[in-house]
């Protein structure tokens, strides 16, 4: 069993939820963090499993349990630079280097933004990227491979 983390936005719940905690708790939610952000309510979950994708569709399954419905894995999703830095630990200078040619010529390029100035990245694209190249483990690249969960 490997020990996986990712988080799960539940875009159909809000702070205000009547008695959030226990009605994710006794849905199985019991090995997540219940974080907020602005008016969003995300799960950081570190779940045990044979497989990513087992961890993550157990997860959903709970959170359908609870009553929720629209939810987004942010893994499956895409990444800022400044993102991309923090989910590998790796600094903000490294990962703009590798994005701008100066220590890799063959980074994913952005799939959005890029005429606003703030480009973003396929968090998939990258974290494939990276763990090639022994800069990101096997537990999240796994996640980043299981894309759009349902």
């Amino acid at each position: 069993m490997t020990l996986y983390h990712f988080s799960i936005l539940i875009r159909d719940a809000d702070k205000s939820t009547e008695n959030l905690e226990d009605r994710l708790f006794d849905a199985g939610c019991d090995d997540a963090l219940i974080c907020f952000y602005n008016q969003s309510v995300y799960l950081e979950f570190d779940r045990e499993a044979e497989t990513a994708q087992i961890a993550i569709q157990s997860a959903f399954d709970n959170l359908r349990q609870a009553g929720f419905s629209d939810l987004v894995l942010q893994e499956a999703g895409v990444s800022s630079l400044s993102e991309i830095a923090t989910r590998t630990g790796l600094t903000r200078a490294a990962i703009s280097n590798y994005a701008n040619g100066k220590r890799a010529k063959d980074f994913p390029r952005p799939v959005y933004g890029v005429a606003s100035g703030s480009a973003l990245y396929s968090w998939k694209e990258v974290a494939n990227w990276l763990y090639q190249r022994n800069k990101l483990s096997k537990m999240q690249w796994e996640v980043a491979e299981c894309g759009a969960v349902s």
